[in-house]
């Protein structure tokens, strides 16, 4: 059996671990199954790369536009459910945050709003550098599993209905039994899912907010910021948050407490923007000055410092998936931004990219171990081909994971209203607005669900009824 995940991000390459997993156990000793990333970007390790502008900064800041994520505790118990080394790898690479502290621009604290599962065992949320995150999941993905191409627009068949991957330097194509689509907002694989993989019937939504963000020294933040906590303030001109990002050396968390933050914290803020910038060709010192407007007058002496003496190198658009009719067709599945791609509000994108990753793999195993099993154990039709296991499984992977994004999209949607623009307000009127439009109950039960000790093949058959 041959299995194609298009994209080689954070969604890809957990998926590839994932299936390692859970896989063997579904196929006979004599079924060889081999699993391929396709990535059209280098996907080299860590140690090969000469440079790495997550792990050594350039100068007093660097800003690398999605350079720091919240992986909530949801996130983390997916990682945990993986393998405890990947866990405590990316969960010691970041910091821990115990609570989100809400002010506005006058400095005033609105709400703290919890941002740990309260279960056992406990998990905080980690603020950890993208690039970092990726390479926790990269160093256990072999370099031979990962081929550097480019895939032409839509996935065609074989005479069989096996998916077809083409790619665009002319290199030989790759039929497969699956096609998992990890390629992001602006999917080509979502083309032959919810289209005829010529036009894209579901084009990805610039949503009108761009984001400017980067890293900074800790030495930014006070002297007495508290453990575990993470600031947003939120004025009639947008947003702006910033917390740690390291904690000092040897100081081992686990997700389970707080440590002593290190030596870099991470920043980031949104602006409006009626018309899509062009993210090579912009001027930069006209959005640092657009910066240092928007948060002009704002009472926290991080944030005036930080764009005082910060130099935007990069911008980064923000696009959402819409609602598609389905995440799946013959052969074919998406998982991640591909299929769901949502605000940065959300506190969700790289967690629900995890979540898909591990529901999709263990639906996978339970059905083509059914298929190859010679007996079925239980009532029902064994699949009779490795194609039919195949959408069976994506089918149930559709069912379950759709109606959870729904609910966390349409709140994130909420949370990044109040990024916008306001214009003025009085004080209290605004203060009042923040805690209605907060929806923190919503918020805690995102982040305290945890469906892994259900998934834990082969006890998840019940699942499957």
């Amino acid at each position: 059996m041959r299995i194609v995940i298009v994209g080689g991000g954070i969604s890809g390459l957990a998926c590839y671990l994932f299936l390692r997993k859970h896989l063997p156990s579904a196929y006979p000793p004599d079924v060889e199954v081999e699993i391929t990333i396709i990535e059209s970007h280098a996907a080299t390790k860590r140690r090969q790369r000469t440079t790495n502008a997550t792990d050594e900064a350039a100068g007093p800041v660097t800003n690398t536009i999605g350079a720091a994520i919240g992986l909530a505790p949801n996130g983390l118990s997916v990682l945990r459910n993986l393998d405890e080394v990947i866990f405590a790898q990316v969960a010691n690479s970041g910091y821990p945050v115990s609570h989100f502290e809400l002010k506005n621009a006058y400095g005033w604290s609105l709400a703290r709003i919890g941002a740990t599962n309260h279960q056992d065992p406990e998990l905080h949320t980690v603020l950890i550098g993208r690039q970092r995150l990726w390479d926790c999941l990269r160093d256990h993905v072999p370099d031979d599993a990962i081929f550097d191409r480019k895939v032409v627009s839509g996935i065609s068949y074989a005479k069989d209905q096996r998916p077809i991957v083409e790619f665009a330097d002319g290199s030989p194509s790759i039929e497969a039994d699956l096609v998992i689509g990890a390629d992001g907002a602006k999917s080509v694989v979502k083309r032959s899912v919810t289209g005829d993989g010529k036009v894209d019937n579901h084009p990805a939504i610039f949503d009108g907010l761009v984001g400017v963000g980067g890293f900074i020294p800790s030495s930014y933040l006070s002297e007495k910021e508290p453990r575990g906590r993470m600031t947003v303030t939120f004025g009639s001109h947008g947003f702006f948050g910033y917390g740690p990002s390291t904690v000092a050396p040897q100081s081992n968390h686990f997700a389970e407490g707080t440590a002593p933050m290190g030596d870099e914290a991470v920043w980031w803020s949104t602006y409006e923007s009626k018309n899509l910038p062009d993210t090579r060709k912009f001027d930069k010192e006209d959005i640092r000055q657009q910066l240092k407007e928007r948060h002009a007058g704002w009472n926290d002496p991080v944030v005036r410092k930080t764009v005082d003496e910060t130099v935007v190198d990069s911008i980064y658009p923000t696009w959402l998936t819409p609602d598609l009719p389905t995440w799946h067709a013959r052969g074919i599945v998406l998982i991640g931004d591909a299929a769901h791609a949502m605000q940065p509000s959300s506190g969700q994108g790289a967690s629900q990219g995890l979540e898909d990753a591990q529901v999709l793999s263990i639906f996978l195993a339970h059905w083509l171990e059914r298929h190859f099993s010679q007996s079925a154990t239980r009532t029902g039709r064994l699949p009779d081909t490795v194609g039919e296991a195949v959408d069976q499984a994506s089918k149930k992977y559709f069912e379950m994971r759709q109606p959870r994004v729904k609910k966390i999209t349409d709140r994130a949607k909420q949370m990044g209203d109040m990024k916008r623009k306001k214009g003025k307000l009085p004080v209290d009127t605004y203060t009042k607005r923040i805690y209605n439009d907060l929806p923190v109950d919503e918020a805690k039960k995102i982040i305290e669900y945890d469906k892994a000790p259900l998934l834990v093949h082969p006890s998840c058959k019940k699942l499957f009824e």
